[in-house]
């Protein structure tokens, strides 16, 4: 799923991480199930550029395992 921000004009860009709806994605997501899909120092692992308003919904189990962990989906199915 993609955030937006209305003060952005809804537009899908890096200025996402900086406002308000981009922190509680790093900071509180995972605790409601969902992850930031592409982090910006996974971009190696992942083989997208860093996108901080591209969520996805993985459990809330899951979720904080990967929070904990600091894992992607590709490093916890070892792709």
């Amino acid at each position: 799923m993609d955030v937006s921000y209305k003060t952005t004009g809804d537009r899908l860009s890096e200025s996402v991480a900086d406002s308000d709806i981009g922190q509680f994605i790093e900071s509180d997501a995972y605790k409601y199930g969902f992850i930031l899909r592409y982090p910006q120092d996974k971009t190696e692992i992942t083989n997208y550029n860093y996108e901080p308003w591209h969520i996805r919904y993985v459990g809330v189990e899951l979720a904080t395992y990967l929070y904990e962990n600091n894992l992607t989906l590709e490093e916890y199915y070892g792709e």
